[in-house]
């Protein structure tokens, strides 16, 4: 199947992209309200959107954005290194701490790099 036509691509990658950042840029204001567990919902979801950032960069279909991600990074992009990155993301020792910020500028990095 082919895949979007370039125009569209870019399109969708700037606002996914645009998406992700604004969701990462807000986890600290969450923390600083000690709303943990919305933060760490609004980590999930910039989770999912760097997933979808990657696989549209990759001119690829994912299959899922929550399902069998590691197959996804073996076998489809090709890219063990960085899906050994990403479990420790959405590791959390202590919820009611500042961690979950450090987690979402680790994901800002990564996002940066695509």
């Amino acid at each position: 199947m082919p895949y979007y036509n370039e125009d569209l691509r870019a399109c969708r990658l700037e606002m996914i992209k645009k998406a992700c950042k604004y969701d990462l840029e807000h986890i600290s204001i969450l923390v600083k309200r000690e709303l943990h567990f919305h933060a760490f919902d609004i980590l999930c979801k910039a989770f999912q959107e760097y997933l979808q950032v990657l696989f549209i960069a990759n001119k690829i279909y994912p299959i899922a954005y929550n399902k069998w991600i590691k197959y996804q990074f073996v076998n489809i992009l090709h890219n063990l290194d960085l899906y050994n990155q990403l479990p420790s993301i959405l590791s959390i020792r202590n919820f009611e701490s500042v961690e979950i910020n450090e987690k979402a500028m680790k994901l800002y990095g990564l996002l940066n790099d695509v």
